[in-house]
């Protein structure tokens, strides 16, 4: 038993880094600045990962690991609030879509087995995620796609149009919100789950399309 327990751990170090590459390479931020964050911030997301598991809360995961992941971006990357928010939410939400589309597809679509599966497994899932979280940081980074409006806090403040601002600020917050329900509806509410994550991709795309508009401006 303690084998496996090392082993998830292991799993999951190894995962986590790859949501803040993958985080900064959404917004083109040079990834070799911030080694030292993500390797705390992997040590900080791990432990508490691997605790939701052993203690079988794991609707409790898209919950505590978006708020630690918010708290590892404000605290150790030094970014905005909203700004974190907004990275934490898309980052998220891809993921999930990442580790959602795997499992309906080697389910060959079946819903009740989708269910199961996202349930109860993961480590396949953790690779898969982690494998993607690179290789779509590498595509990023040589097309040079992404968004370029966040910056530390050291930066100097860009102006902005406030309302554009503020609109996406809501969205983001509201997006967050739901975000944090998916794990809850997964494992409890499991009729509202279709629901609850075609309402976040809704509201994902709001926070996508603000900021563009911000991105045009600036």
């Amino acid at each position: 038993m303690d084998t496996v327990n090392t082993l998830v751990i292991l799993i999951l170090f190894l995962i986590w880094p790859t949501f803040f590459i993958l985080a900064l390479a959404f917004f083109r931020i040079q990834v070799k600045q911030y080694l030292n964050p993500i390797i705390v911030s992997s040590l900080i997301m791990t432990p508490a990962s691997a605790m939701l598991q052993y203690a079988k809360l794991n609707y409790l995961l898209t919950i505590v690991q978006p708020l630690l992941f918010l708290f590892c971006l404000m605290v150790l990357f030094h970014f905005k609030f909203f700004n974190s928010i907004i990275m934490t939410g898309l980052t998220f939400i891809y993921d999930i879509f990442v580790e959602y589309s795997y499992n309906i597809v080697i389910v060959q679509f079946d819903y009740d087995q989708f269910v199961q599966v996202t349930q109860n497994e993961f480590i396949i899932q953790g690779f898969w995620v982690a494998f993607v979280n690179l290789l779509t940081a590498y595509l990023i980074k040589k097309y040079r796609w992404g968004f370029t409006f966040i910056a530390p806090r050291i930066h100097k403040h860009r102006p902005s149009n406030m309302s554009i601002q503020k609109k996406l600020y809501m969205s983001a917050v509201i997006f967050i919100a739901f975000l944090s329900t998916i794990s809850l509806c997964l494992y409890i509410w499991k009729d509202m789950f279709l629901i609850v994550l075609s309402a976040t991709s809704i509201i994902l795309a709001f926070v996508l399309h603000y900021s563009y508009k911000r991105e045009f401006i600036e």
